[in-house]
């Protein structure tokens, strides 16, 4: 017998698979997520912190709060978009799987109905 592939030295995962691809995006979401979170908080945390300094300085800090909180809506955004595109993933590969069972049960009530009518034809050639 020949030995598995999967046994061999240089043997790899073929990671072009449609679940290597489905894993990414949901590591990609998952980062989305993370980011969306964190980028409002760090906008609390400097403007939480430019209170507590002179006036002169509050400024810049005030800028840098409002590119973290425009960085967390923009990954929001990207995050909403990403979660929408895999539940519209989700119901056309449900709605492919529903045709596929019905095109199956098609074919079996047919080739059914045609088995039931070939020995109904050979009974009526014989009389």
């Amino acid at each position: 017998m020949t030995e598995p592939l999967v046994n061999k030295v240089d043997f790899r995962v073929d990671t072009r698979r449609h679940r290597s691809r489905s894993k990414m995006r949901s590591k990609i979401r998952h980062m989305l997520a993370v980011a969306a979170a964190m980028f409002p908080l760090m906008a609390a945390f400097v403007f939480i912190r430019a209170l507590f300094l002179i006036p002169e300085h509050r400024r810049g800090l005030y800028q840098l709060a409002i590119v973290f909180l425009a960085c967390g809506m923009v990954s929001l955004m990207a995050y909403a978009w990403a979660r929408s595109e895999k539940l519209r993933r989700h119901e056309v590969s449900a709605r492919n799987r529903e045709l596929k069972y019905r095109r199956r049960e098609e074919r079996f009530r047919q080739e059914t109905a045609r088995r039931a009518v070939l020995p109904a034809q050979a009974a009526a050639k014989e009389d």
